[in-house]
């Protein structure tokens, strides 16, 4: 099956979860908002979506858009996916103009990793996992991101780091894997801003590293995969 009918299927879920969605209500308690556990007990299914963060939403209605075309210079699609990094730029207090051209100077797949992996913003960590919208693991939600992107990304976070992938740091790209040991991270192209599963057991999140920790990371492509698979 091509790279291009795969897309549509990688991301029925998502599509799915989307046309489901309906608008938020809060409840009020006596000790105020009614915690996200008893929300999801009375709500219809979709509403979870709603209940996460706008980028993830955001993320999957420019994936929608890209999904149905080769040109990710799409102007539908530029405007689409404008919304989701200024939304992660400002939440992250980085420079939105700078995010933005960052995704604009990578490829149509390394742009779709990104945007797929910020579908699964707010899903809980779970070791094993990669289930949409439900479970992940750090390599599983990279797993995901880069198959939606048309790569047939090994599953294991060793792999993903392969020395074959392996890139310098001044030639990373944003969607590039970045990681150390056996915990990756997806480069979202700005400073060291990253998106990924806590392998403390969080939920799918976007961080700045430390100093300390991007001094210690290695780098790698998965557009590289056919050099890895054939080599």
């Amino acid at each position: 099956m091509s790279r291009r009918h795969r897309l549509p299927q990688l991301l029925t879920v998502t599509a799915m979860c989307v046309s489901l969605a309906v608008p938020s209500v809060v409840v009020a308690t006596s000790d105020g908002v009614q915690d996200r556990s008893s929300q999801l007990a009375t709500k219809v299914p979709g509403a979870y979506l709603q209940m996460r963060d706008h980028v993830s939403t955001d993320a999957a209605r420019a994936l929608q858009i890209i999904a149905r075309t080769d040109n990710h210079r799409d102007e539908k699609y530029l405007a689409a996916r404008r919304v989701v990094s200024d939304r992660v730029a400002t939440q992250m207090s980085l420079d939105a103009q700078a995010m933005d051209a960052a995704w604009s100077a990578t490829t149509r797949s390394h742009q779709i990793a990104i945007l797929a992996a910020l579908t699964q913003l707010d899903v809980p960590y779970r070791v094993g996992s990669e289930n949409p919208y439900v479970n992940m693991d750090c390599s599983g939600l990279l797993w995901y991101a880069w198959r939606a992107g048309g790569v047939d990304m090994p599953r294991e976070s060793t792999s993903q780091l392969h020395p074959k992938l392996r890139i310098s740091r001044h030639k990373a790209r944003a969607g590039d894997i970045i990681g150390e040991g056996t915990h990756v991270h997806i480069y979202l192209g700005v400073e060291r801003a990253v998106v990924h599963a806590p392998n403390t057991g969080g939920d799918v999140a976007v961080k700045s590293m430390s100093v300390p920790q991007w001094n210690r990371m290695v780098w790698a492509d998965p557009t590289r995969i056919a050099i890895f698979r054939v080599s």
